[in-house]
């Protein structure tokens, strides 16, 4: 079920660009002049409606195209997906042709283009093996074009070359866009959200894409925002009640990571940025290396507020957290961040930056 045909006068007309009126019309005119024609094999075309209302051409004589049928939620999307990279400016169109420069023909379910660059936005609806995916996507990039994937079938390789996401939600209630965070995810793993990395509107999404922050991997420049957790307990030297540095929280891409302080003593420029931001609250214990006899080592430890007593690993686990964070910032990862990232088991992946 195209959502474009081609008119005699070699203009190219998207269904859902024509009010009811022009549908009306451009319905008349074709039978009377037969003036309308097929992209995919310039066969006569009748306007017809899906059962939900969307407007489409159809083959008046399907004859030898071997074009598949295509389902409602396919049709939804794409023209979703038109309507979505309009607005940023682009402009798009739907069952684009081209051919890769040895030849091989290829045909894009949204193809956008803006100056000089060119995307192919494919909707994967039915299944399709990852070879076949990533073989669809070299001939796009052979071909000077940057490909995009919306697949329904989750599972894909998570890979640089392969820029996609998964497809979630219904027409009713709004398409989602899944962006994994493993590729161990199956069908039932579409509604539960924890499965994943990011879930966005699917306009939402596409519009972050186009605008250049759908990224694989995470830039020197990129921000994570940095919350210092605290927490009250009774020291086990004075028996002072006093504050202390329960757990360093880092966002980044819409996941939080926690970092206690003797995990964070290994990274010292994100360990001296906590301790000098700790300093300027009185109530919070200072934040150094201290020795203690019960590991034989110093480690980067939290102390209590009065006396200065270390308050070892297995203490902080007793205190009571405050409901706010004592401070927050952001910084970029580049400040020795990643490095800390990467202990608490962040993946290159792609991700869309806020």
């Amino acid at each position: 079920m195209p959502l474009r045909c081609l008119h005699s006068s070699g203009n190219s007309i998207q269904s859902f660009d024509l009010s009811d009126v022009e549908w009306r019309a451009l319905l008349l005119e074709n039978r009377r002049f037969q003036n309308l024609r097929m992209p995919c094999c310039q066969a006569s075309v009748v306007l017809k409606r899906s059962t939900r209302g969307t407007r489409f051409f159809a083959h008046k004589v399907i004859g030898q195209c071997d074009r598949v049928p295509e389902t409602e939620e396919h049709l939804h999307l794409k023209r979703l997906t038109v309507e979505a990279v309009r607005a940023c400016g682009w402009d798009a169109e739907t069952e684009h042709a081209g051919a890769a420069p040895d030849g091989t023909l290829w045909k894009a379910d949204v193809l956008a283009k803006r100056g000089d660059l060119r995307i192919a936005i494919e909707i994967q609806w039915s299944g399709q093996t990852p070879e076949e995916t990533l073989g669809r996507q070299e001939r796009y990039r052979r071909s000077g074009v940057r490909g995009l994937w919306l697949l329904r079938q989750p599972g894909f390789p998570i890979t640089k070359s392969l820029p996609a996401v998964c497809i979630g939600g219904n027409i009713q209630e709004g398409m989602t866009a899944l962006i994994p965070k493993t590729e161990d995810v199956h069908a039932r793993d579409r509604e539960k959200p924890d499965r994943w990395h990011q879930v966005l509107p699917m306009d939402q999404f596409l519009k972050a894409a186009v605008g250049g922050k759908f990224r694989f991997g995470i830039d020197p420049a990129d921000e994570i925002t940095v919350r210092i957790r605290t927490g009250t307990m009774f020291c086990w030297s004075c028996g002072a009640e006093t504050r202390i540095v329960t757990v360093v929280q880092i966002v980044l891409g819409g996941k939080e990571f926690l970092v206690t302080i003797p995990s964070l003593g290994e990274y010292p420029q994100p360990a001296e940025m906590i301790r000098d931001r700790v300093s300027s609250h009185h109530s919070v214990g200072p934040i150094k290396e201290r020795s203690s006899r019960a590991q034989g080592r110093r480690y980067l430890s939290n102390g209590c507020a009065h006396c200065d007593s270390l308050i070892g690993q297995f203490h902080e686990l007793d205190a009571v957290w405050d409901d706010e964070p004592v401070d927050a910032f952001r910084v970029p990862v580049s400040h020795g961040w990643k490095e800390v990232l990467d202990s608490c088991g962040w993946k290159d992946i792609w991700w869309v930056r806020s």
